[in-house]
């Protein structure tokens, strides 16, 4: 997809995969910048010391890909999901003392939702109906970062993933799975178009902003009263999905953005 928008608009792209670059880094003479496709944050970070402009930064990325830095990240800033962080634990001693979770139930009662804190397509992501389920769930963890968060029970198996490039909306989707509680297409779900409401779109927008995206996909939760309540943040927009719903090219809009930041920094 990049390869075609940047054909389009003048532009000479160079594929590489983080393999190719981590064996040979580019210097700042070579490109104008970098259009980072992964979450390999060192790699990010590697080219951002050599000079080079990168889309989306490795801070950025490092905020998104860990949801518990999402989450503290975006507090204060936006609405998201009651959360509990569970104390941090080392490999090989695991989670001997669930005290926390008890206190965690009370708190934030049952269903509850369980994210390890990587994860992608909704896998890491469970539902504990009750607390022996919570337990069961914690113990496959194993010795992994995870949190806790109240079921957003209006938004069951319902959310928006609304994208943002530049700081502004460009394509949103209304994703719906009737047999699961997540909505990932990847899951099961299906997606139709949908025109996001004001207080949404500035949720979505305020979320990329606090954490320094160029480009990214938001997903916003149904509120009982309506408020848009950010439950995720993706640095890396999927272009097929939302173009096969929306028909809004992604790479195109990325493209023309990045020439217009290399302009702004030169």
């Amino acid at each position: 997809e990049f390869a075609g928008a940047a054909k389009k608009h003048g532009v000479l792209l160079t594929v590489k995969t983080n393999a190719e670059l981590a064996a040979s880094l580019p210097k700042k003479t070579d490109f104008d910048a970098v259009i980072f496709w992964d979450k390999d944050i060192y790699l990010a970070e590697e080219l951002e010391k050599s000079g080079l402009k990168v889309f989306n930064s490795s801070k950025s990325i490092e905020l998104c890909d860990n949801k518990i830095k999402t989450s503290l990240a975006l507090e204060g800033k936006v609405v998201m999901p009651e959360t509990i962080v569970a104390p941090k634990t080392f490999e090989n001693v695991g989670y001997t003392d669930l005290s926390f979770f008890a206190s965690a139930a009370e708190e934030l009662g049952f269903p509850m939702v369980i994210k390890e804190a990587y994860g992608s397509f909704g896998r890491q992501v469970y539902l504990a109906n009750d607390y022996t389920d919570g337990v069961e769930i914690i113990k496959r963890i194993g010795y992994k970062e995870f949190l806790m968060q109240k079921l957003v029970s209006s938004s069951r198996g319902k959310d928006l993933r609304i994208c943002v490039v530049g700081g502004e909306v460009v394509a949103t989707m209304l994703r719906q799975n009737d047999k699961d509680f997540r909505s990932n297409i990847t899951g099961g779900g299906t997606a139709t178009r949908y025109e996001p409401t004001v207080e949404q779109k500035q949720a979505a927008i305020t979320a990329c902003e606090e954490l320094g995206l160029d480009f990214g996909g938001v997903d916003i939760l149904f509120g009982n009263d309506g408020t848009p309540i950010v439950c995720e943040v993706n640095s890396n927009l999927h272009f097929r999905s939302v173009y096969e719903c929306t028909g809004v090219d992604l790479s195109d809009l990325i493209i023309k953005h990045a020439i217009r930041r290399v302009k702004q920094l030169k």
